[in-house]
């Protein structure tokens, strides 16, 4: 190979030229672009360009490399600074960058610029120490040394003239074996290393079996993987079946707890209607039986006695029968019965029943409902239940020698009843809850009645069943007067 002089000669020539086209490549992009730096500076102190070749600075202090750079191309420069081969800033060109958060140690910092059409300057690379105390003379050596080798890689021409001697060197090398004959020594040497060649690829064709077989078992357990992957994901997909059922269940379970609750809520609320509204047809028996007592009475006074006796105690019963349907009832949900009724008719008849027990506290019980009033659509059963619960109020707080007067009107097609008394009063704190659940307000009984604090909370939740409103004016020495309005024709509230 290449025994020909002139071959050789050609060759050398051809890698000089290529070499030289090359070192002006890089001396023509050197000289388009470069980098320099142009000022250090350490906290608020300059340091000349003198001492940079053995910079070392104090731990903790901010430093400030500001740079300069020459561009003899139109192209937009950028630029990339590197602090020990860790790139910590990119893009367009400033002229300064600071750090101060540097550990104690030797730092590298390499600064280059670039084009967008990809020319690069040579690199500016510099050394530098931190450290708590400064050791100048040691530094100053290590430092000059570091970057007098930076500087010579940094110098492509050096660089490209150390790689043609080692191509030109390489060469010769190859030359001179290829032009010397081999020795019988030489040659038992090569049968010796195809023999160490041939060996070697027998142990590789005998390790090429064993991959073959490791790969067909590890083929094997893979397909068994598979499997199990399936009967994994079908027994996952059962469980997923299984957990929407218990979810169905669980919301299921929820609903009817709500339900069963809601259940007990309106049976408790309905049986402390019901035992309220037995109380006051109880009350009134008592009194009765106290006139019978206490006074001597004509034939017609004991007969009308007996009648109201008898009213009281069918409300009674009628209620015990109530109570027996709540529960037997599921869901015991308030049903109004409407029908057209008589809201004069309904009045007399409670007025008749309560005038023994007015009479009784002497308290005279006036009944000015109108007349020619037109029948409306109610519950018969629930608006006496009202009626009776605010003219037995009225009667159960009144003063002996007071009054108590009932009083009816319609405007704009709407049924007023009235319940007024000029009594003892209800102070103001009382007014705004007089209508609440268990709120006992601070006028007491005039008698041995008892108060549960529910009678005008089951007035106020049936005339809202009947679309109404009820309402409270009083004031402290003067009475009170008790009300409630309904449409002409009502219908229960969804």
């Amino acid at each position: 190979m290449f025994k020909n002089p002139f071959s050789i000669k050609f060759m050398f020539l051809l890698i000089c030229f290529l070499i030289s086209t090359s070192i002006n490549k890089a001396e023509q992009k050197e000289a388009n672009l470069s980098i320099k730096l142009i000022s250090v500076q350490e906290g608020n102190k300059q340091i000349s360009d003198s001492s940079w070749s053995k910079l070392n600075f104090q731990l903790g202090e901010a430093i400030l490399f500001s740079f300069d750079y020459s561009p003899a191309l139109k192209e937009k420069v950028f630029y990339r600074i590197f602090m020990d081969n860790n790139i910590v800033e990119a893009g367009s060109l400033d002229n300064y960058i600071s750090f101060k958060d540097l550990v104690e140690g030797v730092h590298i910092l390499k600064a280059q610029v670039y084009t967008s059409e990809g020319i690069e300057s040579i690199p500016f690379i510099l050394s530098f120490t931190i450290s708590k105390t400064q050791n100048k003379a040691e530094d100053a050596v290590n430092q000059t040394s570091t970057v007098k080798g930076q500087n010579i890689l940094s110098n492509p021409i050096l660089v490209y003239s150390l790689i043609s001697l080692c191509i030109i060197q390489f060469i010769f090398v190859i030359f001179r074996k290829s032009g010397t004959p081999k020795t019988k020594k030489e040659e038992d040497k090569s049968g010796s290393e195809l023999k160490r060649l041939s060996e070697e690829y027998n142990e590789q064709v005998h390790l090429n079996r064993r991959l073959k077989d490791d790969i067909k078992e590890l083929i094997e357990y893979n397909e068994y993987l598979k499997k199990q992957k399936a009967e994994l994901e079908a027994s996952i997909k059962n469980l997923e079946g299984v957990n929407v059922s218990l979810l169905d269940q669980k919301v299921k379970l929820t609903e009817s707890k709500r339900q069963l609750e809601m259940l007990q809520t309106q049976k408790e609320e309905l049986f402390a209607m019901a035992i309220h509204d037995i109380k006051n047809p109880i009350s009134a028996i008592r009194g009765y039986i106290e006139l019978l007592n206490s006074y001597d009475l004509n034939a017609s006074e004991q007969h009308q006695i007996m009648d109201s006796l008898m009213a009281s105690s069918e409300n009674i019963v009628k209620l015990t029968q109530s109570m027996c349907t709540i529960i037997a009832q599921e869901r015991p949900e308030p049903a109004l019965k409407f029908s057209s009724v008589s809201i004069k008719k309904i009045i007399d008849e409670i007025c008749n029943q309560n005038m023994s027990y007015a009479k009784a506290k002497s308290i005279k019980l006036i009944n000015k409902v109108s007349t020619g009033l037109p029948d409306v659509q109610i519950d018969q059963v629930k608006i006496s239940e009202v009626i009776e619960n605010l003219v037995n109020n009225a009667i159960k707080y009144g003063p002996p020698e007071t009054t108590v007067e009932i009083r009816t009107f319609v405007k704009n097609k709407l049924l007023t009843v009235e319940v007024q008394d000029n009594g003892v009063g209800i102070p103001e704190e009382d007014l705004k809850r007089a209508f609440q659940k268990g709120a006992v307000l601070s006028p007491t009984p005039t008698g041995v009645e008892q108060s549960s604090g529910l009678g005008l909370w089951i007035v106020k939740r049936i005339i809202v069943e009947h679309n109404g409103k009820v309402w409270v004016h009083s004031k402290v020495g003067a009475g009170s007067t008790f009300g409630f309005e309904l449409p002409m024709e009502t219908q229960q509230k969804q």
